[in-house]
């Protein structure tokens, strides 16, 4: 915080500046300045733009939506809750408020609830590989493993970049019976650790698959290498496994 005299006459005209700026712009043009807040995290400086946004057009969707992901972000679920329910209710072809909502639920471990709005999410766009990412976890979370396997394949079909469906789909291989998917699984840690090389759980996860599979060399060599970026894990397992003849 400034305390000074010397900053104090600046403050007025700043404010008055803004205050200016943001009455003469539109809606439209208030709710993309709130978005590239909300991308850095300024949350409540976000809300203050979109309610502006909101009275001077109370049709905007995109600005309810926008209001409800910082609402959500800043835990007030209710508030966000009944933003996200506005904006489909204003624009109900835009899945993106039925994800919100789907991602509100799952957060609070209403899965069931969560299923039926990425199910509405999906039907309104089905190449958005984040929603079928999620709403793997939600069938996992729910114990329904079968669905959960689909939807992480159909996120890694969809975009092949992303290193956390290649590390559930690795996952969920892994506990399988099947010999032939703990060798998927490695692929599958393997992927994502290609993705980002700094993904410890992924190293953890393949030394395990190694470990399965009867290749102790590999399992301990990419053991070593999480033990260098100091997991835990990783030195317990390496002391495990490891370290005796």
């Amino acid at each position: 915080m400034l305390h000074s005299s010397n900053i104090y006459p600046i403050l007025p005209i700043v404010v008055l500046g803004f205050w200016l700026g943001s009455c003469g712009k539109s809606s439209q043009e208030l709710t993309q300045e709130a978005r590239n807040l909300l991308q850095k995290q300024k949350y409540e400086e976000a809300i203050l733009l979109l309610n502006k946004a909101i009275d001077k057009n109370a049709k905007n969707a995109e600005a309810f939506n926008a209001r409800g992901v910082a609402l959500f972000e800043l835990g007030k679920y209710n508030d966000a809750r009944l933003d996200y329910e506005q904006a489909i209710r204003l624009d109900s072809s835009n899945y993106k408020p039925y994800y919100n909502l789907a991602e509100l639920y799952r957060v609070q471990k209403k899965y069931a609830q969560a299923l039926q709005y990425y199910h509405k999410a999906i039907q309104k766009n089905a190449e958005v590989a984040d929603l079928y990412l999620n709403r793997g976890v939600a069938y996992y979370n729910l114990q329904d493993t079968a669905q959960a396997l689909a939807d992480f394949r159909k996120a890694v079909g969809l975009q092949k970049d992303n290193k956390l469906a290649w590390f559930n789909l690795g996952n969920l291989l892994f506990f399988s019976q099947n010999p032939e998917h703990i060798q998927e699984a490695a692929l599958c840690f393997e992927k994502a650790i290609n993705l980002d090389t700094t993904f410890q759980k992924a190293y953890v996860n393949l030394a395990q698959s190694y470990l399965r599979l009867n290749q102790k060399e590999k399992a301990c060599q990419k053991l070593q290498q999480a033990k260098a970026m100091n997991n835990a894990e990783a030195v317990q397992l390496y002391q495990i496994f490891c370290t005796q003849p």
